[in-house]
Protein backbone atom coordinates (compact mmCIF):
# COMPACT_ATOMS: atom_id res chain seq x y z
CA UNK A 1 0.00 0.00 0.00
CA UNK A 2 3.04 2.49 0.67
CA UNK A 3 4.45 1.76 -2.56
CA UNK A 4 1.11 2.47 -4.37
CA UNK A 5 0.56 6.15 -1.90
CA UNK A 6 4.23 7.05 -3.21
CA UNK A 7 3.48 5.90 -6.69
CA UNK A 8 0.54 8.51 -6.72
CA UNK A 9 2.19 11.17 -4.73
CA UNK A 10 4.71 10.96 -7.23
CA UNK A 11 2.18 11.33 -9.98
CA UNK A 12 0.72 14.69 -8.12
CA UNK A 13 4.10 16.09 -8.19
CA UNK A 14 4.19 15.49 -12.20
CA UNK A 15 0.90 16.80 -12.50
CA UNK A 16 1.95 19.77 -10.20
CA UNK A 17 4.38 20.85 -12.40
CA UNK A 18 2.39 20.28 -16.02
CA UNK A 19 0.02 22.39 -14.34
CA UNK A 20 2.67 25.35 -13.42
CA UNK A 21 3.68 25.00 -17.33
CA UNK A 22 0.07 25.54 -18.24
CA UNK A 23 -0.09 28.49 -16.10
CA UNK A 24 2.73 30.04 -17.54
CA UNK A 25 0.45 30.47 -20.66
CA UNK A 26 -2.07 32.78 -18.36
CA UNK A 27 -5.19 33.58 -19.91
CA UNK A 28 -3.97 33.36 -23.56
CA UNK A 29 -5.53 30.13 -24.83
CA UNK A 30 -8.66 31.47 -23.78
CA UNK A 31 -8.79 34.77 -24.95
CA UNK A 32 -8.02 32.50 -28.44
CA UNK A 33 -10.88 31.03 -27.70
CA UNK A 34 -13.08 33.60 -27.39
CA UNK A 35 -11.40 35.91 -30.32
CA UNK A 36 -11.86 32.96 -32.64
CA UNK A 37 -15.26 33.03 -32.00
CA UNK A 38 -15.89 36.42 -32.07
CA UNK A 39 -14.43 36.51 -35.27
CA UNK A 40 -16.20 33.79 -36.93
CA UNK A 41 -19.66 35.34 -35.27
CA UNK A 42 -18.39 38.60 -36.97
CA UNK A 43 -17.36 37.10 -40.01
CA UNK A 44 -20.94 35.63 -40.59
CA UNK A 45 -22.79 38.91 -39.56
CA UNK A 46 -20.36 40.88 -42.16
CA UNK A 47 -20.94 38.24 -45.17
CA UNK A 48 -24.96 38.91 -44.24
CA UNK A 49 -24.69 42.86 -44.49
CA UNK A 50 -22.79 42.45 -47.68
CA UNK A 51 -24.85 40.48 -49.55
CA UNK A 52 -27.60 42.40 -48.81
CA UNK A 53 -25.30 45.63 -50.02
CA UNK A 54 -24.69 43.55 -52.82
CA UNK A 55 -28.47 43.03 -53.49
CA UNK A 56 -29.07 47.16 -52.91
CA UNK A 57 -26.42 47.53 -55.02
CA UNK A 58 -27.96 45.62 -58.13
CA UNK A 59 -31.07 46.87 -57.47
CA UNK A 60 -29.66 50.32 -57.93
CA UNK A 61 -28.12 49.53 -61.10
CA UNK A 62 -31.01 47.97 -62.69
CA UNK A 63 -33.12 51.10 -61.73
CA UNK A 64 -30.13 52.72 -63.57
CA UNK A 65 -30.30 50.93 -66.65
CA UNK A 66 -33.73 51.43 -66.31
CA UNK A 67 -33.72 54.74 -66.54
CA UNK A 68 -31.29 55.07 -69.46
CA UNK A 69 -33.51 52.82 -71.69
CA UNK A 70 -36.59 55.07 -70.64
CA UNK A 71 -33.92 58.03 -71.50
CA UNK A 72 -33.18 56.70 -74.94
CA UNK A 73 -36.54 55.61 -76.00
CA UNK A 74 -38.00 59.52 -75.22
CA UNK A 75 -34.67 60.62 -77.20
CA UNK A 76 -35.53 58.23 -80.39
CA UNK A 77 -39.48 59.31 -80.22
CA UNK A 78 -38.92 62.73 -80.18
CA UNK A 79 -35.98 62.59 -82.91
CA UNK A 80 -39.02 61.16 -84.87
CA UNK A 81 -41.48 63.55 -83.79
CA UNK A 82 -39.24 66.38 -84.98
CA UNK A 83 -37.84 64.91 -87.96
CA UNK A 84 -41.63 65.19 -89.26
CA UNK A 85 -41.86 60.79 -89.45
CA UNK A 86 -44.81 60.29 -88.24
CA UNK A 87 -47.90 60.66 -90.65
CA UNK A 88 -50.96 60.31 -88.53
CA UNK A 89 -52.62 62.21 -85.61
CA UNK A 90 -52.66 58.51 -84.07
CA UNK A 91 -49.18 57.73 -84.63
CA UNK A 92 -48.08 61.02 -83.32
CA UNK A 93 -50.33 60.60 -80.21
CA UNK A 94 -49.09 57.26 -79.61
CA UNK A 95 -45.25 58.33 -79.94
CA UNK A 96 -46.58 61.26 -77.17
CA UNK A 97 -47.81 59.27 -74.92
CA UNK A 98 -44.55 56.71 -75.09
CA UNK A 99 -42.23 59.59 -73.98
CA UNK A 100 -44.57 60.44 -71.41
CA UNK A 101 -44.47 56.90 -69.75
CA UNK A 102 -41.11 57.11 -70.08
CA UNK A 103 -40.65 60.25 -68.20
CA UNK A 104 -43.03 58.86 -65.32
CA UNK A 105 -41.37 55.90 -65.03
CA UNK A 106 -38.27 57.93 -64.66
CA UNK A 107 -39.52 60.05 -62.20
CA UNK A 108 -40.98 56.82 -60.22
CA UNK A 109 -37.51 55.29 -60.77
CA UNK A 110 -35.63 58.33 -59.85
CA UNK A 111 -38.13 59.12 -55.83
CA UNK A 112 -37.06 55.55 -55.53
CA UNK A 113 -33.75 55.59 -55.59
CA UNK A 114 -33.39 59.13 -53.86
CA UNK A 115 -36.13 58.18 -50.93
CA UNK A 116 -34.98 54.34 -51.02
CA UNK A 117 -32.15 52.92 -52.91
CA UNK A 118 -29.02 55.91 -51.83
CA UNK A 119 -30.21 56.24 -48.62
CA UNK A 120 -30.02 52.25 -47.64
CA UNK A 121 -27.22 51.97 -49.75
CA UNK A 122 -25.22 54.77 -47.53
CA UNK A 123 -26.43 53.20 -44.19
CA UNK A 124 -25.22 49.48 -45.50
CA UNK A 125 -22.25 50.50 -46.89
CA UNK A 126 -20.92 52.46 -43.91
CA UNK A 127 -22.50 49.36 -41.20
CA UNK A 128 -19.93 47.32 -43.76
CA UNK A 129 -17.28 49.22 -43.47
CA UNK A 130 -17.41 49.11 -39.49
CA UNK A 131 -17.63 45.68 -39.13
CA UNK A 132 -14.78 44.90 -40.98
CA UNK A 133 -12.82 47.28 -39.19
CA UNK A 134 -13.92 45.09 -36.28
CA UNK A 135 -12.58 42.27 -38.07
CA UNK A 136 -9.80 43.74 -38.60
CA UNK A 137 -8.87 44.74 -34.94
CA UNK A 138 -10.13 41.06 -33.74
CA UNK A 139 -8.02 39.74 -36.60
CA UNK A 140 -4.68 41.56 -35.56
CA UNK A 141 -5.51 41.11 -31.53
CA UNK A 142 -5.68 37.30 -32.10
CA UNK A 143 -2.62 37.25 -34.31
CA UNK A 144 -0.57 38.96 -31.34
CA UNK A 145 -2.18 36.14 -29.07
CA UNK A 146 -1.43 33.85 -31.27
CA UNK A 147 2.39 34.86 -31.36
CA UNK A 148 2.82 35.00 -27.87
CA UNK A 149 1.35 31.90 -27.36
CA UNK A 150 3.61 30.01 -30.06
CA UNK A 151 6.27 31.85 -27.91
CA UNK A 152 5.23 30.48 -24.79
CA UNK A 153 4.62 27.32 -25.87
CA UNK A 154 8.40 27.12 -27.00
CA UNK A 155 9.53 28.09 -23.79
CA UNK A 156 8.09 25.41 -22.54
CA UNK A 157 7.84 22.78 -25.37
CA UNK A 158 10.95 20.55 -24.49
CA UNK A 159 10.02 20.46 -20.48
CA UNK A 160 6.52 19.66 -21.09
CA UNK A 161 7.18 16.79 -23.31
CA UNK A 162 9.59 15.28 -20.67
CA UNK A 163 7.01 15.99 -17.85
CA UNK A 164 4.10 14.00 -20.14
CA UNK A 165 6.80 11.26 -21.03
CA UNK A 166 7.54 10.47 -17.21
CA UNK A 167 3.72 10.59 -16.21
CA UNK A 168 3.21 7.99 -19.00
CA UNK A 169 5.84 5.77 -17.67
CA UNK A 170 5.06 6.22 -13.80
CA UNK A 171 1.10 5.49 -15.14
CA UNK A 172 2.16 2.28 -16.45
CA UNK A 173 3.24 1.06 -12.51
CA UNK A 174 0.25 2.46 -11.04
CA UNK A 175 -2.49 0.18 -10.61
CA UNK A 176 -5.85 1.14 -12.65
CA UNK A 177 -8.04 1.21 -9.93
CA UNK A 178 -5.75 3.82 -8.18
CA UNK A 179 -5.71 5.73 -10.87
CA UNK A 180 -9.28 6.16 -11.49
CA UNK A 181 -9.26 7.14 -7.99
CA UNK A 182 -6.43 9.49 -8.32
CA UNK A 183 -7.84 11.28 -11.77
CA UNK A 184 -11.02 11.38 -10.21
CA UNK A 185 -10.34 13.54 -7.44
CA UNK A 186 -7.94 15.45 -9.23
CA UNK A 187 -10.44 16.62 -11.53
CA UNK A 188 -12.23 18.07 -9.28
CA UNK A 189 -9.52 19.57 -6.93
CA UNK A 190 -8.15 21.08 -10.53
CA UNK A 191 -4.74 18.99 -10.60
CA UNK A 192 -4.23 19.01 -6.76
CA UNK A 193 -5.48 15.18 -5.65
CA UNK A 194 -2.91 15.04 -2.91
CA UNK A 195 -2.19 17.03 0.49
CA UNK A 196 0.70 16.25 2.41
CA UNK A 197 -0.02 15.94 6.61
CA UNK A 198 1.90 17.92 8.41
CA UNK A 199 2.23 18.92 12.46
CA UNK A 200 -1.84 17.06 12.51
CA UNK A 201 -2.97 19.45 9.74
CA UNK A 202 -3.90 18.92 6.15
CA UNK A 203 -1.71 20.62 3.76
CA UNK A 204 -4.34 21.12 1.12
CA UNK A 205 -7.30 22.81 3.24
CA UNK A 206 -5.05 23.26 6.38
CA UNK A 207 -7.76 21.71 8.64
CA UNK A 208 -6.76 19.73 11.58
CA UNK A 209 -6.62 15.97 11.55
CA UNK A 210 -7.30 14.38 14.81
CA UNK A 211 -4.12 12.49 15.93
CA UNK A 212 -5.49 8.94 15.91
CA UNK A 213 -6.08 9.65 12.04
CA UNK A 214 -2.49 11.34 11.96
CA UNK A 215 -0.90 7.50 13.08
CA UNK A 216 -2.99 5.65 10.44
CA UNK A 217 -1.72 8.10 8.15
CA UNK A 218 1.64 7.44 9.08
CA UNK A 219 1.32 3.73 9.23
CA UNK A 220 -0.40 4.20 5.25
CA UNK A 221 -1.82 0.83 5.47
CA UNK A 222 -4.64 1.50 3.04
CA UNK A 223 -5.43 5.34 1.58
CA UNK A 224 -6.71 8.02 3.77
CA UNK A 225 -8.99 11.04 2.58
CA UNK A 226 -9.38 14.27 4.00
CA UNK A 227 -12.61 14.42 5.75
CA UNK A 228 -13.01 18.49 4.83
CA UNK A 229 -11.36 19.01 1.21
CA UNK A 230 -11.39 15.35 -0.14
CA UNK A 231 -8.10 14.87 -1.03
CA UNK A 232 -5.70 11.81 -0.54
CA UNK A 233 -3.31 12.24 2.32
CA UNK A 234 -0.04 11.54 3.19
CA UNK A 235 2.52 11.73 5.75
CA UNK A 236 5.14 14.49 5.77
CA UNK A 237 7.38 11.48 8.03
CA UNK A 238 6.48 8.68 5.21
CA UNK A 239 7.59 10.91 2.27
CA UNK A 240 11.09 11.72 3.96
CA UNK A 241 11.16 7.93 4.99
Amino acid sequence: MKERLLLLYELSKIDKELQELNSLRGDVPMLINELTAKKDEQEENLAEVQNELNEITEKEKALLNENETHTQKIDKNDALLRAGAVKTNQEYNALAKEIDDAYEKIGENEKLLEKEIKIKKAGLTEQVNTMRAELDEMLNDLKQNQETLAVLNEQTEEEERELKQKREELVKKINPDDLEYYERINHVKFGDAIAVVRKGSCLGCFNAIPPQRVIEIRMAEKFYHCESCGRILISEEFIKE
